[in-house]
């Protein structure tokens, strides 16, 4: 079936954390026995359910339990979006770590696309680059849909994986100077020109004659589809 579903990124300056929370539209909001057995499993993704496909402030309370709280140390300013339920801060005062000072900073209705770094850059890009691969699904009539659930999540976990490059570490620099944080400049670079922009020859694993989808933001490999989604390249070496 279709599968709607929430991306939940957060960045601090400098980096993105090591896992990002995916929140995917099940009917019964919960992603079921047989459902967990068959689901792809990757190392970079924290996978959940909710009927919607959308947070909700158990799901908050799972982000903050899973992924944001275990890579906070000593002290925590958190710059949430206006939303209601990142406004009660009791219920996450409650499962914070007991050693970790945490503070939490709303931004104002209405100007989040101002002064949220994310919304400022990260999330136009990250967009883009799903974007592109997605578009070229549907050109070369691949198999599978890309609002299934499988490919939803190799998908996105490839993708963040390529954001996590130090390749674009400054683009999340970027975006805190835009947003007015800091003073500093930051000369980044696209992920989407640098992966999809000038493509020539052929997929860097041996015998394959099919053509290029993009440039690994890693290793800097020239990929095809299937080396890139089915063989799932998830690549750390990182060549400058």
């Amino acid at each position: 079936m279709p599968h709607s579903y929430t991306v939940m990124i957060c960045v601090s300056p400098g980096k993105f954390p090591p896992v990002l929370f995916l929140t995917l539209q099940e009917d019964k909001g919960v992603l079921g026995p047989i459902v967990k057995r068959a689901m792809y499993k990757t190392r970079n993704l924290h996978v959940i359910a909710s009927t919607s496909g959308k947070m909700t402030e158990q799901l908050l309370i799972e982000w903050c339990e899973k992924v944001f709280f275990p890579h906070m140390h000593h002290y925590c300013i958190f710059l949430a979006e206006f939303w209601p339920t990142f406004a009660d801060e009791d219920v996450v005062e409650e499962i914070k770590p007991g050693e970790l000072e945490y503070e939490i900073i709303t931004i104002p209705p209405k100007v989040t696309s101002q002064i949220q770094p994310l919304d400022v850059l990260c999330f136009r890009m990250y967009k883009g680059y799903f974007r592109k691969i997605s578009n070229w699904i549907f050109l070369n009539d691949q198999p599978g849909q890309v609002h299934h659930r499988d490919l939803i999540i190799k998908l996105h976990s490839l993708i963040y994986q390529q954001f996590t490059s130090p390749r674009f570490q400054n683009l999340i620099e970027q975006g805190w100077h835009l947003s007015g944080y800091i003073n500093k400049s930051f000369t980044s670079v696209n992920p989407t020109e640098f992966s999809f922009d000038g493509l020539t020859g052929h997929c860097d694993h041996d015998s394959c004659s099919r053509s290029l989808l993009l440039k690994f933001g890693w290793c800097k490999a020239p990929l095809c589809f299937h080396h890139f989604r089915e063989r799932y390249h998830f690549c750390k070496m990182y060549l400058p």
